[in-house]
């Protein structure tokens, strides 16, 4: 993996996100006045996080110390291994604080909480590089706890404050040996491996080791920054009494007004297409290449442009 020290923030566009590759950025938030605290201890963290909390609830989860922090289905796979519960993030410190003393402690977990909502006045005095002021932070914050492999449909910026991370990372084309668990239920917003990467079972994952052949690791500490590009998959492993990072998210292009999401696309086009016999869903297949998925051709370039309506390219 790509692997950047004292990166200039100017260049992050240019050298970083513009080649669709996973990258370490050692030391990118090291500056951050919350970095500092962590350094110093856990109780340093807390005081200075406490100091701008503003008691708007957010989203917490909790799973029994038998689960071992991994975020996953219940063995019947008709509900989730973890409660989710909305409170203030004092009460998730405190429970924090508790669980530390714990032989076994289960895992607490805020995850994606708006910075702006839950920890005013915190942005202001931790500044992304880089990033223009209209991408706003997000705060996770836990003890160790897992998130399988799943991807997200915008660009990540994940900046590590406290702990340790580990990053498993994985290219798009992966989709195949990594055992994706259903598109409409899953205890993350995209679908998640079903593959248990502390301990995986290669009888009933047996292509999981071809996966792990492409797989990039990355180990953060605190300061250290990671770039996931859109759709990469990637899962995340955190470890320690206290960790907390900050993440980004943002989309480079500029959807219809109108467009859902694109994951939305698939799982309609998947409602739609899994009843067609194998020929036609073939013949859909080239049709999609046709208009959508291949770049060598302008499927609208012999219409007159006032004609072209859905098919017309953006342009400045």
């Amino acid at each position: 993996m790509n692997e950047y020290h004292d990166l200039d923030p100017a260049s992050f566009f240019s050298e970083v996100a513009g080649s669709y590759q996973p990258a370490i950025l050692r030391d990118f938030v090291r500056h951050w006045p919350v970095v500092q605290r962590a350094t110093h201890s856990p109780e340093a963290l807390c005081e200075y996080l406490l100091g701008f909390a503003s008691g708007v609830e957010v989203d917490a989860v909790m799973t029994p110390p038998a689960e071992r922090g991994r975020l996953f289905y219940k063995p019947d796979m008709d509900g989730f291994n973890f409660v989710r519960n909305k409170v203030p993030l004092a009460r998730v410190i405190e429970q924090l604080a508790r669980y530390s003393q714990f032989a076994e402690p289960p895992a607490v977990a805020v995850q994606s909480a708006l910075v702006d909502d839950c920890l005013p006045g915190f942005a202001a005095h931790n500044v992304a590089p880089a990033l223009p002021p209209s991408v706003r932070p997000r705060l996770w914050l836990g003890n160790t706890i897992t998130t399988p492999a799943h991807f997200d449909e915008s660009y990540n910026l994940a900046c590590v404050v406290s702990g340790k991370r580990r990053f498993t990372l994985f290219p798009p084309e992966q989709v195949d040996n990594l055992y994706i668990g259903p598109l409409d239920f899953a205890p993350t917003p995209t679908p998640i491996s079903m593959v248990n990467f502390s301990a995986p079972d290669y009888e009933r994952h047996p292509r999981f080791r071809e996966a792990m052949q492409h797989a990039l690791v990355a180990d953060l500490r605190p300061g250290d920054a990671l770039y996931i590009p859109t759709l990469w998959w990637h899962h995340v492993q955190s470890n320690g009494i206290l960790n907390m990072m900050v993440n980004y998210w943002w989309k480079n292009e500029q959807p219809a007004a109108d467009a859902g999401t694109t994951f939305d696309a698939l799982v309609a086009t998947l409602k739609a297409m899994k009843h067609q016999p194998p020929e036609v869903r073939a013949a859909w297949g080239t049709i999609f290449q046709h208009y959508v998925f291949d770049p060598a051709q302008d499927p609208a370039a012999h219409l007159p442009e006032h004609k072209q309506g859905v098919l017309r390219k953006a342009r400045p």
